[in-house]
This record gives C-alpha cells, structure tokens and sequence, in this order.
C-alpha cells in the first residue's frame, strides 16, 4: 500500500469534491505552500474560498469531517489503485509543460508505460467499416513499431485502437473521464479489465465519478499532451475528436489525418483537417513510421488461394457487413456450408464476426 504524505492527502481531498471544477481546486492550491493548512484551518480562508467557488469554504469544511482516509486506503488498495502526483518522478514530464496540468492522476495498472513512447489514435464513437478497418491497421502497425497506444476508452474508433494494440501483445493507455473505478461505457467492461492487466488507466477524476459531458473535453487535452503525434483515423466536422485535435495543435504535437470518403459525413472533420498545413495526410501507417524514422514489423504468412465457397461470401461482403440470414440468400451455400466457411475466413482473419450475427470485412 503507497503511503501518502499530509499534503498529498489534502489534495486527494480536494479531488474528492465532486462539484468543484480543475480550475478551481487549482485556484484553492494557489492559496497556501500546504494544503493540508486549508483543511485544517478552512476559516483562515473563507473568504478567498467562496471567492473561488460558491460555498466552497463549507465544502471543503464538511470534506475534512467526512473524509475516512483509512477507507479510502483500503479502497485504494482493493482495486489495485494510487495516486501519482506532479512531485513524483513517474508524472509525465509532457504534462509538467501544459498549463493546465492535473494536480494529480489517479491510476490503475502500469505506470511504467508513461515512460514509454506514447501515440494517440482517436476517431468518431460510430466509425464506418472503413474506419473501423483503417483504426485497426494503423494501431496494430504503430504498436508493433514500438509505439504505446494512448486513447480514451470510448465506444467506436478509441476501442478499436486498444483492442488492436492488446491483440498485437502490445501496450496502451486509457485516459478516461469518470473514475478509474468506473467502466464506461458499459460494453467495453472487458476491454477495461484487459487494460488494468496488460496497461494502464488514467484520470484525474476521483473513486466513483461518474462520466459528465465537460469530462470528455477535459481528458482530451490529457491523450494529447502525453503523445507524441495524435492520429485521426475517422470523424465528422462536429466530432469531439476536433477538440482533442485543437489540444493537439496547441501543444505543438504531430498531427496526422487519414483522408475518407469525400461523401461521407464520417469523414468530413478528417477531410477538413488536410487543409490545415500543420496536419500530416496519413494513407498507409508507414507514413508515421517514416516520419518517425521507425522500421515497420512486415507480417508473415503463407499465401493461400481462396475456395470458390470462400470467394462467394468474401464478395458478398465487399460493400457492407451482412446478417447470417442475408449472406444465405447471396451466396446460395447450405447452412452447414455456410458456417464451415464463415469460421475458415475468419480463422485467416480475412473477415470478422460483428455483433448480432453479422460479420464484415
């Protein structure tokens, strides 16, 4: 179990009130060299608390009778869980540069991954199939190069990112905006538990917090900073991946767009995003690679010709994913035929099997 020092337990208090902005607890920490002072003696400065925030000298009063730190040790320790503070020599010496730094990061998993090379791919939370595979190729490439994969958990193009590089044997970081102890959203539950084994979690929200709209926008600027470049593979015009990219530009990281579909409205922020000089076009991972000076993994495999059974559902699904029932009619195959072919092509990873009973390429 970590042992924290007063002062850090002050500011893990701080964090625990839910109602106050990052902003705000920095503009408390801006009142005194140490914080415990302010829960110890919260009268000394009530007025330049409720200057700060609306009753916030109240709050920060009931915090301090009502906060059990041997709990929230026990709790901590349950779920595997710390606290990573700006003094320690793990925090990000990326984040120490932002202005608007965490005062701190709550975390499960492996902390050394920060150390590491990091790169974000973050994208639109309905990707198209072309999205979906364009995500995929471009986070199973740069993982195998070396990279670690930093995205933000969401549903979509951030979960393909992850899952691709854990498929890879690989490494990735979620920065999250709820609590580290919270999944969100649901369907990604396993993803999230492959993540606290095989890399690490991020956020600066306490135990317990649940996802808010302004979250999102404030852990954007957290899968940025800590990257290298930020890749968009997939996103409209409107997307919240476009504030993730005005972090990016801000904090003069690299800045990578796959160009889509000029009719689709999945594609339109990516598009866009070409016409800005300080975005990089990215057609093929080797783009990045070579920007990078990094060698590509070239994959290995014995070439093998399709079955005619095989070519006639691999045709059907050229244009969009199908139903079970929908690639029957197609290819005319028997049931039996049908589900010895589906499990060969996607025992070769020529096709995937999508929930519902669909399957794509």
């Amino acid at each position: 179990m970590r042992e924290y020092t007063r002062e850090q337990m002050a500011m893990i208090k701080l964090a625990s009130i839910e109602e106050m902005s990052q902003r705000q607890r920095k503009a408390v920490l801006s009142l005194t060299d140490k914080p415990q002072e302010i829960f110890l003696h919260p009268a000394r400065f009530a007025e330049a608390l409720d200057k700060i925030g609306d009753s916030l000298y109240e709050k920060i009063r009931d915090t301090e009778e009502s906060f059990d730190e041997e709990r929230f040790l026990r709790y901590t320790e349950s779920i595997n869980a710390a606290v990573l503070f700006r003094e320690d020599k793990e925090f990000p010496k990326r984040l120490c540069l932002e202005e608007d730094a965490p005062i701190l990061l709550f975390y499960r998993g492996d902390l050394a991954l920060l150390s590491e090379e990091c790169f974000a791919i973050v994208g639109t939370r309905a990707p198209t199939r072309y999205g979906r595979d364009v995500t995929d190729s471009f986070a199973r490439a740069l993982a195998d190069a070396g990279f670690t994969i930093v995205s933000g958990l969401a549903r979509g193009v951030d979960a393909i990112a992850h899952r691709a590089a854990l498929e890879k044997g690989k490494h990735t970081i979620a920065v999250i905006g709820c609590g580290v102890d919270r999944v969100y959203p649901a369907e990604n539950k396993d993803l999230y538990e492959r993540i606290t084994q095989n890399g690490l979690l991020l956020s600066e929200y306490f135990f317990g917090v649940e996802p808010r709209a302004f979250h999102f926008p404030e852990r954007n600027r957290l899968i940025s900073a800590l990257s290298e470049g930020v890749l968009v593979t997939e996103a409209g015009s409107k997307s919240g991946t476009m504030i993730t990219v005005n972090y990016a530009l801000d904090q003069g990281k690299d800045i990578f767009a796959v160009p889509g579909n000029i009719f689709s409205d999945q594609s339109k922020g990516t598009n866009e995003m070409l016409h800005n000089p300080q975005c990089m076009i990215a057609t093929d991972p080797q783009d990045i690679l070579d920007y990078y000076k990094k060698e590509g993994v070239k994959e290995q495999g014995e070439a093998r010709q399709l079955t005619t059974e095989e070519v006639l559902v691999y045709a059907a699904l050229q244009d969009e994913d199908k139903h079970f029932e929908e690639l029957l009619n197609i290819t005319g195959l028997s049931m039996g035929e049908l589900m010895a072919t589906l499990t060969k092509l996607e025992v070769l990873g020529v096709i995937k099997k999508l929930p519902g009973n669909h399957y794509g390429i």
